[in-house]
Order: C-alpha cells, then structure tokens, then sequence
C-alpha cells in the first residue's frame, strides 16, 4: 500500500496547470482519499482535481513527459468495486468530481451533455429547477454518484432507461497524448447527430471507452427518459413455496419478454431486505459464527415483516398501458404471492405530502411495519428517476448504532462492502443453480447470504451477491477476500461472468479469454502506448514499475 513520491519537477506542473488547490499529495489527506469498502487499496504519490478538459490534457502531457500512470475516477462512490484506488501503488490518482458542468439539455430529442463529475442528485435536481419534461434514470447507489462513471461502467438503474450505458451517445474522450477526440463520426465539431445517433459512421467508437483505460472521458451525451403521462408503483412479496420460485423467474422473464413490464427491478432475498430496514442481530448469533443460523434469520425476517423474495417496480404509459401492466403483473405474479399498487400519480412531479398520504394508505391496506412502509417512498422515487441515499446505508447494518440519516459516506468510516454480479441467463435453471452454488461458497466463509435477482433484458439477469464485513478485523477481511475469490472462481467455471469488476481482480479479469486479451492489448499499445492511463484496468497488461526514476 505504500506509494513513491513523484518527482518535484511533475508536483511543480501539476500545480500550475491546474492551480495549486487542486492538487494532493499530503500523506494523510491521500489516506482518506483512498479509503475503500473493499479488502484492497493503494495509496496514490499525488490525487489531481481538473476542472476542465484542458485540465485534463494538461496532466495528461505531464503524466508522459515523466512516464507517470494515471488512475482516472469520476466521483468515486462505486462502493463494494474500488472506489477511488487504484490497482498499482504510486502514480496519479485524477478525480473528475469537479468537472460537473450540465452543458446542454434538449427538451425536444430529450438527451443531456455533461461531464462526468455530475451526480444524479444534480441532475434530477435541474431537471426539476427548469421544468423540464424528463426524467434522469439513476442507480439506487448513492446520489453522489456519477451519472458518467456509473454508465462507463456498466451500471443499472430501474427505469426503461436502465442501460445506463446504453443511453450514452456521443463522447468527448482526452486520449494518452493529451489529444482531444469526439466519437460518433462526421466532422470535427459540426456533428449535429453525435448525441441523437448511437452508431455514428465507421466502426463504433463510444464501446471502446466503457470499462476501458484507452482514454478518459471528459464528457457525454445521455439520454433522458419523457415522463410517463401516467405512473404507478407496483410492491410484490413472495409467499409461495421454494420449488415455485423458478417457475416464478421464468414468469418474470416473460412478462419483460412481452413489454408487459417496463421496469428493470432488484428481486431481493430476505437478508438483502433486512439489511436495508434494521441493524445486524449480534445477539441472534450462534458464539463463534458470524453469519445467522437459518431459524435466526427466520426470526430477523419475521421482526421486520419482510418476505423471503421482495421488489418493487415502476409502471409507466399512458392510462390504458398502465392499466394493461396491473392487470398482467396481477394475474401472473399473484399466482406466487401478494402483489399491491401503492403509488399511482397521474400529474408528475408531485411528492411530500401526497408520498407520504399513500404511504400511509398503503401501510393501512398492508397491515405492514412503519419502518417498512417508510422503505417506501424512496423505492418509489428510485423508479421516478430520483436518487436516494436510502437504500446504500445497508452499509452500516453491522454499526452498534442506527444507520446515519445523513453525511453517509462508507468508505470514510471504514465500513467493509463487497459485491460480484455475474451475468446469467434468464431462465430458472441458470438462476437456481447459480444461486445454489453461491451459496456453498456464502456457507464455506461463514457470510449470510445476500443476493439480488436484477434482470437486466428479457435474456439476461445480474446476481448481484455482497457481503458486509467488519474492516477492522484481519480475520474478517481475508474471509472477505477469499470469498470474492472463490465465488468469481465457480461463476466462471459455470459460465457466468461478472457484469463489472473489483479493482482488485480487474488486471486478471480476461485472463480466461487470452484471444479477447490480446486484442484488447493490441488496442492499448495502438492507443496509449506507455500505458499510462489505469494500466491493468479490465486485463490490460500492467506495468512492472509505476514511476520513472528521475
């Protein structure tokens, strides 16, 4: 974990091409900077803040002229993946967080040009200030939260428009020299298509920039979502026995399939659930576990009401469509459990008091806790395209005390979250028997199973399983290591590749696919060939020293 300084000559640069106050290389402030929920870090020789594009090219010619790499992030609230560390000791650490310009928003072909440092919260926050007719779809990570890092990535949301990266169109992109390139074809700053036409003309450019480390996007074009003329919010338990629950993942897939769903929903276990609604029940443990017994889990279900599968989804349309998805969501998931219409509203942009008066109604209808109801409002807004920093508290669910209400930021307070999403196919054999092997391996390392079933096409689901462990024990972070490891190791071996990585398996992540490594190898000696920017992000080759001598 221990990094190089760089050269004075470099920190002397740095600073008068991008002024002083942004740039970092006090030991202490570094540590913080770099904190992460994952069982890995390194500390950066310096953390550089741009605050334009030609900021960005200006660290960029620096970082060549004295052979420094450069590990670039957008806002870095990517809990459980990395965070803002890099996956080598020393080098830069460039933060876009403070590149977050709303460039343009086009009310008429509905899409938005920022940069990456704009979070969904800020996003969501001026389209409501302008009036605007759209809607941003947001993960239901953090609102801090990078609308462009999240969809470079590869991140989900809720809504219709949940590719995130798939709503991205037309990319501002500084390569390794300090060059400045516009993706989608056509001529150099006269492209009046580069954010309404995905494809462009030539071969598609904007792909080799998603999870990639061949150049650090400075802006992008994103898609926004027309608000619905009418939106409802539908709340399903299961309540049928085990064995029905492939039949029940088969049903899902069909009701997408067909359009008869519009959402993309997390279908969450009981433990996943739990952890959003209360703190961990120390005292249900058995002496020397760390993970609940199932009768203990039973009972912390049973405490909060909470379901052995959960989720809640958006409908959207005019009223007939809408009425169309009630009436289909009941007719085939009521066959596996209790399925309810708790958030109708006809005029957008109401929230407040109506939010809280349906809540209430639903809590009346339900019969269910206060403390479940309130889980509520934020699912509700999640699937209206407005962020929430609700449900990513969970991090805190092993704290002595209550989750924080505000100021939440896991990685500062030393909480320890891990995830691994493997893609796998949509159908009950493939999700069944992906689950079933996670759980020997959640069983081998003692951790208690949290798993969220997320489809992410009528073809596809994301497993997204994690863990929460204590930081502060050695003991508990190897297990957390091992556990990510043994767990990539038999999703491979099924077939099931992650949908993102962890910074501390990204240099190994196509280590099974060598022709696809060497292609992608081809691709970044062509485009940055000292290897400067993130050098072994994604299975690119590494570098065998991160600083020049000088």
């Amino acid at each position: 974990m221990s990094a190089s300084a760089l050269p004075q000559s470099l920190i002397d640069g740095l600073g008068q091409a991008v002024g002083l106050q942004n740039v970092v290389v006090d030991g202490q402030q570094l540590e913080v900077i770099s904190r992460t929920c994952i069982p890995f870090r390194e500390l950066p020789s310096a953390v550089v803040y741009p605050t334009s594009t030609e900021d960005v090219q200006k660290v960029m010619r620096l970082a060549q002229a004295h052979d420094v790499p450069v590990w670039p992030v957008s806002t870095g609230k990517n809990w459980g993946y990395g965070e803002k560390t890099a996956a080598y000791p020393g080098g830069i650490t460039l933060v876009l967080e403070r590149m977050n310009k709303i460039l343009q928003v086009d009310e008429t072909l509905g899409f938005a040009v920022i940069e990456p440092g704009v979070t969904y919260e800020q996003l969501n926050d001026h389209l409501k200030r302008v009036g605007s007719r759209l809607w941003a779809d947001c993960a239901g990570s953090t609102k801090a939260a990078s609308v462009v890092g999240n969809a470079l990535e590869k991140g989900r949301g809720l809504t219709p428009y949940a590719d995130h990266f798939g709503s991205l169109c037309g990319l501002n992109v500084v390569l390794s020299d300090g060059s400045l390139l516009e993706t989608g074809g056509g001529p150099t700053g006269n492209n009046h298509t580069r954010h309404t036409y995905r494809w462009g003309v030539g071969p598609y450019l904007d792909g080799l920039f998603a999870q990639s480390n061949l150049g650090i996007v400075v802006s992008a074009g994103v898609w926004l979502m027309p608000a619905p003329e009418e939106f409802d919010f539908a709340a399903f338990e299961y309540t049928a026995a085990p064995d029905q629950f492939g039949a029940f993942i088969d049903d899902l897939r069909e009701l997408i399939y067909r359009g008869a769903l519009r959402a993309f929903p997390h279908v969450s276990n009981d433990y996943a659930m739990t952890c959003i609604l209360s703190q961990y029940p120390k005292e249900l443990l058995t002496p020397g576990r760390r993970s609940l017994s199932d009768e203990a889990m039973a009972t912390w279900r049973k405490r909060n009401d909470v379901a052995e599968w959960t989720f809640g989804c958006g409908l959207y349309g005019s009223p007939e469509e809408v009425s169309y998805q009630r009436q289909s969501l009941k007719r085939v998931l009521g066959k596996y459990g209790l399925v309810r219409f708790v958030g109708k509203v006809v005029k957008t942009g109401w929230v407040g008091k109506l939010w809280l008066l349906l809540v209430r109604v639903a809590n009346f209808m339900m019969g269910k806790s206060e403390r479940l109801m309130q889980s509520m409002v934020p699912a509700i807004n999640l699937y209206r395209g407005i962020p929430t920093d609700f449900f990513v508290r969970q991090v805190y669910v092993k704290n002595d005390a209550a989750k924080p209400d505000t100021d939440i930021d896991g990685p500062r307070d030393g909480r320890g979250l891990v995830w691994i999403g493997p893609m796998v196919p949509f159908t009950s054999k493939d999700v069944n028997g992906a689950i079933a092997r996670a759980k020997e391996i959640f069983k081998k390392h003692d951790f208690d199973f949290f798993v969220e079933v997320m489809p992410i096409s009528p073809r596809s689901v994301i497993l997204l399983f994690g863990i929460f462990y204590d930081k502060a024990s050695a003991t508990e972070s190897a297990a957390a290591t091992a556990w990510h490891a043994d767990l990539q190791e038999a999703m491979w071996a099924l077939g099931y590749p992650p949908y993102r990585a962890a910074t501390m398996t990204m240099p190994q992540t196509l280590d099974l696919n060598p022709a696809g490594k060497a292609v992608l190898a081809s691709l970044k000696q062509a485009l940055d060939p000292n290897n400067l920017i993130a050098p072994g992000r994604y299975g690119t080759p590494t570098r065998s020293s991160t600083t020049r001598s000088s």
